[in-house]
């Protein structure tokens, strides 16, 4: 066969053996393919990344560390936990929301799948920063999904290292919606503030325990308005987010003043002295919790507001909290006509109020 017959046939195998090459080569490196799915609620954002088992062990690997990484769940698992929370970003507006402990499982010989929560903020346009991309092959593509907690999608779209991040506004949450069908939310509030203390059996036996000492009005008085001033100003400050103390540190915080105003009854008797300021700094941490129950009602989340919430919650506690006293201590003056009362029947109820106090105190500390 001559030259010239050859090289017209030459060219075109050459270039066939060249595609199948690069396609061999491609079948050979899988960029993949993950998911990132975000189910958003009115209390906070729930991310899973979803991963193949190949994927999550590059993505768990310890760059330090030129050996490859073992297959062995358990031992890339913190590292790809670690490495999630700091791969993946969630802006509410301009402000990166602080992720929670991230949680890998394995779904089945296949994949693993790692799911991260975020408290929800307050904007209700998010923006997500998927920077998992990056430490995957070339190529690879990160499905996006965004729904509702009834399963209603709001945004879908395919990710890519050069574009890895999606931007969304959040429908207003149930709970805003609740209270807006509800009409004035001061109102709303006003009674859900008048529930949660007349529920509140915590913060009524402390309340009780202070009052039980009291001989006069002007005690009683001086009580409840201290009790009343220092919670309203933690309530305050705790639901704008200018202090916040976790639920893990403000129970077991609340059980224990139930125990020491229960034990200070007994040792000192009648009407301790500086009453008023133990009730102070008591009603302090009493109104943290107050904020906690306020803020699981919705305050703050887009399309409810704080001013309104706020005040109509904190008088709802008022009203309330007048209401008991209003039953109670009318019931209290004529037992204390009594002198068996005074000196058996405070005694016994300060010792149940200090071991009630107690016993929340140690079935609250260590819980999440």
């Amino acid at each position: 066969m001559s030259k010239h017959l050859f090289a017209p046939i030459a060219f075109p195998v050459f270039l066939l053996l060249f595609v199948i090459c690069l396609v061999r080569n491609a079948e050979g490196h899988d960029p993949g393919l993950s998911s990132l799915t975000v189910t958003v609620s009115d209390r906070q954002i729930d991310l899973i990344l979803g991963l193949a088992v190949k994927d999550a062990i590059k993505l768990g690997s310890d760059p330090s560390k030129t050996a490859p990484v073992s297959e062995n769940f358990v031992a890339f698992k913190p590292v790809l936990e670690s490495r999630v929370t700091q791969s993946i970003r969630l802006f509410f507006g301009d402000e990166l929301a602080a992720p929670g402990q991230a949680l890998a499982r394995r779904v089945d010989s296949s994949n693993i799948e790692v799911v991260v929560s975020y408290p929800r903020g307050r904007s209700s346009h998010i923006r997500l920063v998927s920077d998992v991309i990056g430490r995957m092959p070339f190529g690879h593509r990160q499905f996006f999904t965004a729904r509702t907690e009834s399963g209603k999608v709001l945004a879908q779209a395919m990710l890519s290292d050069h574009d890895n991040s999606v931007s969304l506004d959040l429908p207003v949450s149930e709970t805003s919606n609740h209270f807006a069908s509800l009409g004035n939310p001061f109102f709303a509030f006003f009674k859900l503030g008048i529930e949660h203390i007349l529920t509140g059996y915590d913060h009524l036996l402390f309340l009780f325990g202070l009052l039980v000492v009291c001989r006069d009005v002007k005690s009683i008085l001086t009580v409840i308005s201290c009790f009343t001033v220092a919670h309203s100003i933690t309530l305050a400050l705790a639901a704008l987010d200018i202090v916040r103390l976790p639920g893990r540190v403000v129970e077991p915080l609340i059980a224990a003043s139930i125990a020491y105003v229960g034990m200070e009854n007994l040792l000192r008797g009648g009407s301790p002295r500086w009453r008023w300021l133990i009730t102070l700094l008591f009603g302090l941490v009493h109104g943290l919790g107050f904020a906690d129950a306020l803020r699981e009602f919705g305050i703050g989340t887009p399309g409810v507001g704080v001013v309104f919430p706020l005040v109509g919650f904190n008088l709802g506690v008022e009203a309330g909290q007048l209401a008991v006293a209003a039953i109670v201590l009318p019931i209290l003056w004529q037992l204390r006509r009594f002198p068996a009362f005074v000196t058996r029947g405070v005694p016994v109820c300060s010792v149940l109020i200090a071991l009630a106090g107690s016993y929340w105190m140690v079935e609250r500390i260590g819980q999440p």
